[in-house]
């Protein structure tokens, strides 16, 4: 689910649980535990959209850093929270500019290629679980971005690239 797309969730799920309070919009944040809790995703949510964009800025070298240091946390983490901070992570992607957005898989995809095996099918594993629960429109997305990321490589290191990705997008 892309950031706006979860943020508007929430949004409705409060709206609900607003409508039965009769006091204020602030004093409902205030004391109810679940919207606190809603609040805290929803900034969670922007927080990460906010960063990815501002990484899109970057250079290629601060933007190569910073996604290398997130694959090398990713690998580290137990599985249900590596495939919750991969879905955040591509989430924000998700709503970025496709300017943007194909610069940040540009650069995802060329770590990628230079990640030892376990490291690379650990992650490869992930993204498709992750993946798996998108919708068509964003897979099509995704697929474009790795079209472009690969369209300098050789063409066996293309068609190998592409090969790994068309099974989680199809």
């Amino acid at each position: 689910m892309i950031a706006e797309e979860k943020l508007e969730e929430l949004a409705k799920a409060c709206e609900v649980c607003i409508g039965d309070d009769a006091g204020s919009i602030d004093e409902h944040f205030e004391k109810c535990p679940v919207c606190k809790l809603y609040k805290e995703q929803a900034d969670t949510v922007n927080s990460i959209t906010e960063t990815i964009r501002y990484l899109a800025s970057r250079s290629e070298d601060e933007m190569c850093d910073a996604i290398c240091k997130n694959l090398d946390e990713f690998y580290g983490m137990p599985d249900e929270e590596r495939l919750e901070a991969i879905s955040e992570m591509l989430d924000a992607e998700g709503g970025l500019s496709e300017e943007d957005m194909f610069k940040i898989v540009t650069t995802r995809i060329g770590l990628l290629t230079k990640l030892p095996k376990e490291k690379r099918v650990l992650l490869m594993e992930s993204l498709e679980k992750v993946i798996s629960n998108w919708p068509e429109d964003r897979k099509l997305l995704e697929k474009r971005a790795i079209m472009n990321a690969t369209q300098d490589y050789f063409m066996l290191k293309k068609t190998l690239i592409r090969r790994m990705f068309k099974k989680m997008l199809s």
